[in-house]
């Protein structure tokens, strides 16, 4: 049992009228009463897909094994689920049996497209994109709010960043540099001015 005390000694510690003292062998009215109340929330829970009691872990098992043959990683899974890593990994080898039924459905969720977003790949195109931008007179603050970041720096990776950030910067690249759009050339030919203006102060003040 390694330790782990019984329903019934559990029981001792509470008043009637819980569950757990049903589970301890009560079978007043009270007890009974706390029972059929927590089995009929239960069964609302799972009517509404919210029941998190202890399911068997094989299903979500097979799902992680079918998403690597498919070339999708515990981490991208992990990362798509908000499950953790070393769960998704005691899942997969088999050690784990046994997880709430939360845990199978965010893993069960989890699509290849969903991972292939999460999934870490090389930082350095990326990069070359943000550099070619910045040589452009854009700033790293301008960047990092167009690309939506809640602060005023770039929250890149330097040596690996994921699908969805690689794909959300190539957009803007692309965005801003489509000379077809003449406001957006105008803009970009502004910003170099001032880069190139604010570097030429900068010399003249050394």
């Amino acid at each position: 049992s390694r330790g782990l005390k019984s329903a019934a000694q559990l029981a001792k510690n509470h008043a009637h009228g819980e569950r757990i003292t049903y589970m301890g062998g009560c079978r007043c009215d009270e007890c009974r009463a706390a029972n059929t109340a927590y089995e009929r929330e239960r069964q609302k829970a799972r009517k509404e897909g919210d029941w998190n009691g202890i399911v068997s872990a094989a299903k979500a098992r097979r799902h992680i094994l079918n998403l690597s043959e498919q070339g999708v990683g515990r981490s991208a899974v992990s990362a798509a689920s908000d499950v953790s890593r070393s769960i998704i990994s005691e899942i997969r080898s088999g050690s784990r049996k046994r997880i709430r039924a939360r845990t199978e459905r965010s893993i069960l969720a989890v699509t290849i497209d969903m991972a292939s977003d999460h999934a870490l790949i090389e930082a350095a195109p990326t990069w070359r994109l943000i550099n070619a931008l910045l040589d452009e007179g854009y700033t790293k603050t301008e960047l990092a709010r167009r690309l939506g970041h809640k602060t005023h720096a770039l929250q890149i990776g330097k040596d690996q960043v994921t699908a969805r950030v690689a794909a959300t910067v190539k957009r803007l690249y692309e965005r801003l540099m489509s000379w077809d759009d003449e406001g957006q050339q105008q803009a970009a030919a502004q910003n170099s001015e001032r880069r190139r203006t604010s570097q030429r102060f900068n010399r003249a003040r050394v």
